[in-house]
């Protein structure tokens, strides 16, 4: 018979259960994820005047009706992954997919944050340099031509053609009189 040893683990129809029970546990995590931003965003948005407020609750409708039916669908197949099991190996740090997207989730935390502070345009030129110099390992000149090119292009869209402001940031209030911290 011969092959590799993971070959002779594979069931007859190619799937791998390992891998479709990590992806099981992203799906898990995603949904609660989702589910639990939906809902904050649900309370926020019942702050808002009712004229503002339509657009969070028409997307927030459908997107509650698809958690409600990707939820049954994942507890109907519960039985076949061991969640338990699994999310003891993706808290270890054992599921090459979730550190992923764990990286990339920290790296938006990151760009939220610069964008907070810095603003909008200062944010995204940061975020962009960063991520193509340090994590896609670019030459500067690219790098810098990117960055540059997309905060131009994000600057000409919104305050051009849409006509919206995009937050400063805390230090331009700062400056301009705002004492929010």
């Amino acid at each position: 018979m011969g092959g590799d040893p993971e070959s002779r683990d594979m069931p007859q129809d190619g799937r791998d259960p390992h891998r479709r029970g990590k992806l099981f546990l992203l799906e898990i995590l995603f949904l609660g994820f989702i589910g639990v931003a939906v809902v904050l965003a649900f309370f926020e948005a019942l702050t808002y005047k009712l004229v503002s407020s339509r657009t969070p609750f028409v997307i927030m409708a459908p997107l509650v009706i698809l958690i409600f039916i990707h939820g049954l669908r994942l507890w109907r197949i519960r039985d076949e992954f061991h969640p338990g099991t699994r999310l003891k190996q993706a808290l270890s740090g054992g599921i090459a997919n979730l550190n992923s997207v764990a990286g990339i989730s920290a790296w938006m935390i990151g760009m939220l944050l610069m964008i907070l502070v810095l603003g909008h345009y200062a944010g995204v030129f940061l975020f962009c340099a960063i991520l193509m110099r340090y994590l896609a390992r670019e030459r500067w000149l690219t790098t810098l031509s990117v960055a540059i090119a997309t905060t131009f292009f994000i600057f000409g869209v919104f305050e051009y053609l849409f006509n919206i402001d995009l937050y400063r940031g805390l230090i331009v209030r700062y400056f301009l009189g705002f004492r929010d911290f």
